[in-house]
């Protein structure tokens, strides 16, 4: 799994890098992204690509011009048990999906340095389950709303909201909600809900150990993940070996560009709704019919 490789010269030692991965805060990210493929290396980026969607396509465009792979970090794709919620939804187990509901609540809350330079809760935190759902369903939503409230005081100095709820309402029907909030303080409250007209799909909070007690006084068990790290790390390892791979050559990139697009636009959507006060309705023509991507 190595993405570089040292060669010697006399005395001198050289590193010949393949690859870069780019986990610097957001607004370094296209400058970052920009000159690594333009010097040949594969780029894995945490998302997003870049502050603004003109900045995003201008990292596609760069990777389609020098031909190296460019791996955007939706990391819930890599998730042993969310990926297995899609391949069963895939085998038509449950039939047609009818609603989808996930719930996002970070532990802890994230210092006021980083939201600064978050990018916002819709760009930094709603994106995940917006390209969760639409990967999962393979469609974009044709109209999403939303309402947020700000219930901390130095995130609303930021003019950035603290607590959302999302309403997307999908061409084939499915409707999905997203519910997230900055501060769970009993730890990193991660579900997913998939109700089709054949059952549902579930995939509940994670803890580091699933045994439960039992006993007179009650039932117990082991505090939920705390932190991100510690919740989706098998997913982070996967994620990571699967750009290896991308960057040998044995697997294709599994996160299309046009993806990345459109997620950035649904968040930004999902944003304007609630800070006007309406539903927002995307048009994605004929080069995003709702299933280019996934």
């Amino acid at each position: 799994m190595e993405t570089c490789v040292e060669a010697s010269y006399g005395d001198h030692h050289y590193l010949k890098v393949d690859a870069v991965l780019v986990c610097t805060p957001t607004f370094t990210h296209e400058e970052i992204v920009l000159k690594s493929l333009k010097k040949g290396k594969a780029v894995f980026c945490e998302k997003p690509l870049a502050l603004d969607d003109e900045g995003i396509e201008r990292c596609l465009d760069a990777a389609k011009k020098y031909n190296r792979p460019l791996l955007c970090a939706f990391n819930r794709r890599f998730d042993p048990g969310l990926k297995t919620v899609k391949n069963r939804l895939d085998s038509g187990e449950i039939g047609k999906v009818q609603i989808v509901k996930t719930c996002s609540r970070d532990s802890p809350k994230p210092s006021l340095d980083y939201l600064k330079i978050s990018g916002g809760i819709y760009h930094d935190c709603a994106v995940h389950d917006i390209d969760y759902i639409c990967w999962i369903l393979g469609e974009y939503p044709e109209s999403v709303s939303s309402f947020a409230h700000t219930h901390f005081e130095d995130i609303k100095q930021l003019d950035d909201m603290d607590t959302v709820c999302i309403i997307m309402k999908f061409p084939s029907g499915t409707l999905a909600t997203i519910d997230l909030s900055r501060c769970a303080v009993y730890g990193y409250d991660q579900r997913v809900e998939v109700f089709g007209e054949g059952g549902m799909l579930t995939c509940g909070e994670q803890r580091p150990v699933g045994v439960r007690a039992h006993n007179g006084k009650g039932t117990t068990a082991v505090p939920i993940f705390f932190s991100f790290a510690s919740r989706y790390q098998e997913s982070y390892e996967d994620e990571i070996e699967h750009f290896v791979n991308v960057c040998q050559g044995s697997e294709e990139c599994s996160v299309d560009g046009s993806s990345i697009l459109a997620v950035s636009k649904i968040a930004a959507a999902c944003e304007e709704s609630a800070r006007e006060g309406k539903t927002v309705y995307l048009n994605w023509g004929k080069e995003q019919n709702g299933v280019n991507g996934f």
